[in-house]
């Protein structure tokens, strides 16, 4: 076919029709993304608690052994974080719709979902980041104080600390808010525009 050909074909195209599609073949879509995309967030939460788990037993041990309690103070924010990822997961999954739920109660819950998990990563510098740097932060201070006899070492250490977290924490924000950006803000755009469709 050469391009006449096409130009053709697409002007003969009626602007005005519709495209039907069937809602039973929609409604397993959405449903088949819907747990692809809560497998996904499952085994992302699996991985951070599992990581803030044994953080949490590492530290402590090393907190027992050596009697410090800012390493004690850190497996407190470790357990914290993953505390908190385990109770929100166990909220959400509250809000699961039925199997056998209508096509448009499953675009709502699908869109809840996604809303959330953009609330958390928005929010992960207050429930997640700030938590584990605050007990770090009171680590290298106690550090610091401890050899303050040789001041500018203990400066230069603490600093050189702290802009090693600063660092990371903002690696790690970057690197949701790009998430959020580019995956889960068109989901959302696209779930809404469905629903939408479906009003």
């Amino acid at each position: 076919m050469n391009f006449d050909d096409l130009q053709k074909t697409w002007q003969s195209h009626n602007p005005g029709a519709t495209i039907t599609i069937n809602a039973d073949s929609l409604l397993k879509e959405i449903q088949r993304n819907q747990r692809h995309f809560l497998a996904t967030i499952f085994w992302r939460d699996v991985r951070e608690v599992g990581v803030a788990f044994l953080l949490t037993v590492f530290f402590l041990f090393w907190g027992v052994r050596f009697h410090t309690w800012t390493n004690d103070l850190i497996a407190l924010a470790c357990f914290g974080v993953g505390t908190f990822m385990v109770v929100d997961r166990l909220q959400q999954r509250k809000k699961e719709p039925a199997k056998n739920s209508s096509l448009k109660a499953c675009v709502e819950s699908s869109l809840q979902q996604v809303i959330h998990q953009i609330w958390l990563l928005k929010n992960v510098f207050w429930w997640y980041l700030l938590p584990l740097a605050i007990s770090l932060e009171i680590s290298f201070l106690v550090v610091a104080w401890n050899t303050r006899h040789h001041m500018a070492a203990a400066v230069a250490g603490f600093a050189g600390q702290t802009l090693f977290v600063a660092l990371i924490n903002w690696g790690i924000y970057w690197l949701n808010q790009y998430a959020v950006r580019k995956s889960l803000e068109p989901r959302r755009q696209e779930l809404e525009t469905l629903l939408a469709s479906l009003e």
